[in-house]
Formats: C-alpha cells, sequence, structure tokens
C-alpha cells in the first residue's frame, strides 16, 4: 500500500492554537494592505479599518475557509495533460531565479532563449507536471514586455498546464499577460470557465501586502484564476525567532489574503505555499537548506492539508550549494523527501535549484527529476496484496533453492525503479564505458532534447497573432 503521508510537526491541539492564534492576530492586531481597493472591499463585508490596516473578524475567516474547494482542475492546451491540484503530488520546476549556469557556459544572466530552453526540457521531461512559470528572468528583453514575452515562449514550447510568468508589475501588465495566455485556448471567456494558471502572491513579513500584491489577489480573482499565496518569513529577521511562531506568522498572512481573495470571486480555488525559511542570524540571510528550514515546511504542510484542507503546496528541493556536488544532492533529496512524506501535493523550485533560489543549473534539473521519481517510487510503498504475498511460491521454492529462474521473477523483473542519470554499473564496467561523472551524463541529455525539441507547438496562424499582440504592446508602450 502506498506509504501513509502523515508526517506531522504538531499535533491536533497545536493547530487549533496556531488558528486561535492566527485569528486574535488578524483582529486585533490586523493586516497593512497597501492598496485603496482591496481596503475598500474589505471594508464593505464587514473589517474594521484604520488607516490601512484591515481588521478581520473570526466570521470573515471561517466563511473564506468554507468557501475554498480542497481540489481543483488545472487545464493544459493538451487535455491528456491536465492535472487535478490537491491530490497526489506534483511537481512544477524553477521560478524567480536570477542567474542560469551549465557545464558549457559557466554561472551568467539569463536570456529569452533560457526560458525557450526551459519550456523544452519541462515538455520533455516526465517527472514535470506544470511548467510554465519563470526560470529565468531573460535580461535582453525590455522590462515592460518581460512578462508577456515569456509567455510566448512558454505556450510555444509546451502543451502541459502553464503557470503565470512573475515579470508584471501592474494591473494591465498582468491583464495583457493574461489576454495573450488566454488566446492560446482559442476562446475568450475561456478563463471564466476553467482554471488555466495561476497567481503567485507573496505578502510582505510581517503582516502586510504590498499595492502590487493586493491588485494581483484582486485581478486574478476576477479572472475566476488560482491565486497562490506564498508567505516567506525568515525566522528571527522578517519573522520571530522560534519555528513555532514563524507558523503562526506565515498563516496569519496567508488566511489574510485568502478572505480578500474570496471576498472578489466566492469559491475561486486559493493555494498556500510552506514557504518560511529558517534565518541564518551568522549572516542574516535566508536558509532554504536547513533542517529547521524543512521542519517549517512539514509544520506549514500540516496547517495547510489537514487543518484547512486546502491544495498544499511547498518550496523544496533548493539547496544552498554553488555548484551541483554532494551537498546539492543531500540537501535536494532532505527536503523533497521530507516534504513528501508530510502530504506535499504540489512541489515548486524542486527542480534545478541552486544559492538559495539565486540560481538555476540545467544539469541540476535532469538529475533532480530522477530524485523526483525516487521520492515518488518511495511514496507508492509496498503492495501488501495477497497477489504481492506470494506464498504459494516460497513453498514451492522450498529451501536452498534460487528465485532468479522462476516465472514470478521474470514476471516482475520490471517492476523495480531504475536511475535515469545516476550509474549502477559495476565499477569496471563504468571504467570501460568512460567513467562520466553525473554531471556530463546530465549535459548531454540536455543538448540531446534541445536537439530533438520541436521548433514550435502552436499553430502558424495563434503564433502570428501572439507576435502581434506582443507588437502591438510594444508600439502602445513606446519601446519598439
Amino acid at each position: 500500500m502506498p506509504i501513509q503521508r502523515t508526517l506531522e510537526m504538531l499535533s491536533p491541539e497545536d493547530c487549533t492554537r496556531v488558528h486561535e492564534a492566527c485569528l486574535k492576530i488578524l483582529e486585533e492586531t490586523g493586516i497593512l494592505f497597501h492598496g485603496e481597493n482591496a481596503l475598500e472591499i474589505l471594508k464593505k463585508n464587514g473589517a474594521r479599518i484604520n488607516g490601512k490596516i484591515a481588521h478581520i473578524s473570526r466570521k470573515m475567516v471561517e466563511d473564506a475557509l468554507a468557501k475554498c474547494p480542497s481540489t481543483f482542475n488545472l487545464v493544459a492546451r493538451n487535455p491528456e495533460r491536465s492535472v487535478t491540484v490537491g491530490e497526489g503530488l506534483l511537481i512544477h520546476p524553477p521560478g524567480g531565479e536570477v542567474y542560469i549556469c551549465d557545464l558549457d557556459k559557466g554561472r551568467r544572466m539569463g536570456v529569452l532563449e533560457d526560458v525557450a530552453n526551459y519550456q523544452k526540457l519541462f515538455q520533455a521531461t516526465d517527472a514535470v507536471d506544470i511548467a510554465g512559470y519563470e526560470p529565468i528572468a531573460p535580461q535582453d528583453v525590455h522590462k515592460r514586455i518581460r512578462g508577456i514575452s515569456c509567455a510566448y515562449e512558454i505556450i510555444k514550447n509546451t502543451d502541459k498546464p502553464m503557470l503565470s510568468p512573475m515579470e508584471v508589475e501592474n494591473t494591465q501588465e498582468m491583464n495583457e499577460l493574461l489576454t495573450m495566455m488566454e488566446m492560446a485556448f482559442g476562446s475568450n471567456d475561456f478563463f471564466q470557465k476553467n482554471y488555466c494558471t495561476w497567481c503567485v502572491i507573496c505578502p510582505i513579513s510581517p503582516l502586510a501586502y504590498s499595492p502590487h500584491a493586493c491588485d494581483a489577489i484582486i485581478e486574478y480573482a476576477k479572472w475566476n484564476q488560482p491565486i497562490l499565496f506564498v508567505p516567506a518569513s525568515m525566522t528571527g529577521i522578517t519573522g520571530p525567532p522560534t519555528l513555532f511562531s514563524t507558523i503562526v506568522l506565515h498563516n496569519t498572512e496567508m488566511l489574510a489574503g485568502l478572505v480578500l481573495a474570496q471576498l472578489v470571486n466566492p469559491g475561486v480555488p486559493v493555494m498556500t505555499s510552506a514557504t518560511a525559511t529558517a534565518g541564518n542570524l551568522k549572516l542574516a540571510t535566508w536558509e532554504c537548506a536547513s533542517p529547521e528550514t524543512a521542519l517549517l515546511v512539514v509544520g506549514n504542510l500540516q496547517m495547510s492539508r489537514s487543518f484547512y484542507h486546502l491544495p498544499s503546496r511547498c518550496q523544496c528541493g533548493i539547496s544552498s550549494s554553488k555548484q551541483v556536488d554532494y551537498q546539492a544532492g543531500f540537501e535536494t533529496m532532505q527536503s523533497m523527501l521530507l516534504a513528501g512524506l508530510a502530504g506535499a501535493q504540489v512541489m515548486s523550485n524542486s527542480m534545478g535549484t541552486m544559492e538559495n533560489i539565486l540560481a538555476t543549473s540545467v544539469e541540476k534539473f535532469l538529475i533532480d527529476a530522477e530524485v523526483v521519481e525516487r521520492v515518488k517510487r518511495i511514496l507508492k510503498g509496498i503492495d501488501t496484496s495477497e497477489d504481492a504475498m506470494m506464498i504459494d511460491i516460497i513453498q514451492e521454492v522450498g529451501h536452498s533453492a534460487d528465485y532468479l529462474w522462476h516465472p514470478a521473477t521474470a514476471a516482475h523483473c520490471r517492476d523495480a525503479f531504475q536511475p535515469t542519470y545516476s550509474n549502477w554499473d559495476p565499477y569496471d564496467n563504468w571504467k570501460r564505458d568512460g567513467a562520466e561523472e553525473i554531471l556530463i551524463v546530465a549535459n548531454r541529455k540536455y543538448k540531446k532534447i534541445l536537439e530533438e525539441a520541436p521548433e514550435t507547438m502552436i499553430d502558424s496562424a495563434l503564433d502570428k497573432d501572439l507576435k502581434d499582440f506582443i507588437k502591438r504592446v510594444s508600439k502602445e508602450s513606446n519601446i519598439i
């Protein structure tokens, strides 16, 4: 049977204490919303407003939580690739990194070609369920059209579900981005009837939402697209110094945004992300790969999945290593396996990420695909059916024999996990075949994927419409 993913850090009583503390803070201290529209919506629906601080009642929180679905269908252009968020484990790739690195060019700033190449990798890699997002910010594109330029490369190079690029700064750019992404589905009202992407919202810890975050919650809710809340407080820096108190802050910030989203569009899917991290007080930085961060992930996943019954996402597979080495390997497996055992339903930044999300490596991305498959295999657990017990075969073989030539062994010989990048050959065979390091193998595979990737996954008419849209926005913005 599958492993019972019930790894928990909090007792049921602890979860209730966290929730009650969140309600106390929301009502008494309130949340700072730097958005007039957000404050007006909250005030109209019962929040007490003091300047830019909204005091949110218990009833508002409970009413909002009651409207949130526990699962939703994320639609892909290829219906066979659509996924249900909130069931099983889904992987979506890096997002927000500044630098990209590979064996050929080293560490460098990203360009639009890198965005396109990553989408090709996402499309070709079975471990990736959801594509899009923004694995690297392209520095060769004007900032005003960076978001829609990334969207074009996403639409062109993958038919998996696609997340929104993050390079948008205001409501107009959000609407342009969503309009362009909706064009890929061929209908002007497709987004109102289907969930096709989601918006990443990061509160400003402690206890605040920026103007951009306020606008994005409202716009994506109006478009009827899911909203992902990513509180990212750091213990002792932007959050209190203990793990338990940081879990309280994390969920307080999430609940405030959730209330606003449900007031704009009751029933719009909301996800919460276990993304609080341990602050490294020695260096005054965050530390995504520490044991303390892993514990925060487990605690916040438990609140999301078990207490609030919301789709549970986390950032994991992140290393603080500056290269793809032993450290990168054990830090990646530590967080991925622990999050999987804790019931994560979506893993983000889980493949290729290094330097605490500052950089992404194409070779590590592919190697991490094997880590994902290893984790998924472990989560499948052990088949405990009567057929799998094989008492009759044990008795048939009896004493002092082996099972190598038994028909049952032949029938099951391909059941076990086999690696794709790590090498299980005997030493002599590995030496004979060139004694290649795993990075070399991944680099060669990366190039092969790009060579074999289709030139485009959209027809010429849609391609023209998308390019014309970008040209029109560029012209109106006086950047061409």
